[in-house]
């Protein structure tokens, strides 16, 4: 079904309505946990329940708490390289052990370094909508309520963050190699490689290859720490109330043509920004409740602004999604653009760096796809974690585009089970 402007008018009324009252709404913040507040009293006007769960999460650690903590390891790693044997290798040990916190933390979500930052709570919105008959089947909707902190890095022209990255991360590589080549020179060698001893300080020819190219080298270092740390938290109107309004509008529709057999859920997780949280606390509250067991999770990504609709087929959490609902949702795109020619193309990709709350599904062996609205020659939103992030920036079509396909997922699901 191609719906009517009507349903785009009410998911950007929706958007800039939250922005409005509410502005940036980051992890476990006042505004995230009034949003949510709000949005239960929309989904009260037509949904058959709705709840508001609370978890507790720790919102600094994930991204900037664990890039401050390596990129401080790190950072701190050079002031060990002109000392005398074997303190240099304390060098390459503190790269190490920051790398290991950077893949930890970001790729794997192990929360190792949890305990160095405050637990505080977030909440996850949710309603309801009943089918006419025996529920046998039943799929989720979601997007997410809070929103990120300005990414500097996503600012800066493509050439610039090649090289700022590039050189930035050699850094780390040139102290790895000149560390571990003191340590086993002073070993092997002693005295023969040293310029001057001074206490605790040994300088060596080592020490001048080293350091006479670090002055080029460390401050593109910090320039991509602090490409990653910035301070302002963006509206978030694309990333991503965009969704949560598909979301919500999928309940309003099927409120009014509802299913036969398939139960839907829509909702606005909390936390998203920090690490999947509240999709993490929504996957084991009703996971193991036995609500995810016979179910579908599509999760929905910047669906105001896009050239593209990407289904996603791996992301950067090792999470491959499962091929059985991907291809329904082929099937249901292919389907609402003979209904809507107009509707955006449809593309696989994979996240590299990336990822959405559908991981979290995945990772504990239930079905979930991630939809996501990029641009259409890389795999980037736009104005992804920017402060143009900004309801003005929302187009109506596309998020009718997004509702189109949904509602479309929804009752090729349903007749399955007719």
């Amino acid at each position: 079904m191609k719906t009517d402007e009507s349903c785009s008018d009410y998911m950007f009324n929706f958007i800039d309505t939250i922005c409005k009252k509410f502005g940036p709404r980051y992890s476990c913040s006042e505004s995230e946990k009034n949003a949510n507040i709000w949005i239960k009293e929309e989904l009260d006007e037509f949904c058959d329940e709705t709840f508001i769960d609370e978890f507790e999460t720790r919102p600094a650690l994930y991204p900037q708490g664990f890039i401050k903590v390596a990129g401080f390891l790190g950072g701190i790693s050079p002031l060990f390289m002109p000392l005398k044997f074997p303190f240099p290798i304390i060098s390459l040990i503190l790269v190490i052990l920051g790398i290991t916190v950077l893949y930890s933390e970001l790729f794997l979500m192990k929360e190792w370094i949890g305990f160095l930052f405050k637990a505080k709570k977030s909440t996850n919105v949710f309603g309801v909508i009943k089918p006419t008959q025996e529920v046998k089947f039943r799929i989720i909707f979601e997007g997410h309520t809070d929103s990120a902190k300005e990414m500097n890095i996503a600012s800066y022209k493509p050439r610039a963050r090649q090289i700022i990255g590039i050189t930035g991360l050699y850094f780390l590589f040139h102290t790895i190699i000149f560390s571990l080549w003191k340590f086993i020179a002073q070993l092997v060698s002693g005295v023969s490689i040293v310029i001057v001893n001074w206490g605790v300080f040994s300088m060596t020819t080592i020490d001048l290859i080293y350091f006479i190219p670090l002055a080029i080298i460390y401050p593109f270092f910090i320039l991509l720490l602090k490409g990653f740390l910035g301070k302002s938290v963006v509206l978030g109107a694309n990333d991503n109330l965009s969704a949560s309004a598909v979301a919500v509008a999928i309940g309003k529709y099927l409120s009014k043509n509802r299913p036969k057999n398939v139960e839907v859920w829509i909702g606005s997780q909390g936390s998203e920004e920090v690490g999947d949280k509240g999709a993490k606390a929504f996957v084991e509250k009703y996971g193991k409740m036995g609500k995810l067991d016979n179910s579908y999770t599509v999760v929905l990504e910047c669906c105001g602004a896009a050239e593209d609709i990407v289904l996603i087929e791996k992301d950067m959490h090792r999470a491959v999604y499962n091929t059985e609902i991907n291809n329904m949702l082929i099937k249901a795109h292919e389907e609402a653009k003979k209904e809507n020619p107009d509707l955006l193309n449809l593309r696989t990709g994979s996240l590299k760096i990336g990822a959405c709350d559908a991981c979290r599904y995945i990772h504990e062996g239930f079905k979930a796809a991630a939809l996501m609205g990029m641009e259409h020659a890389k795999n980037k939103a736009v104005n992804w974690h920017s402060v143009n992030d900004s309801p003005e920036n929302i187009n109506k079509k596309i998020l009718g585009d997004f509702l189109d396909v949904s509602l479309k997922f929804v009752e090729l699901v349903d007749n399955k089970y007719n």
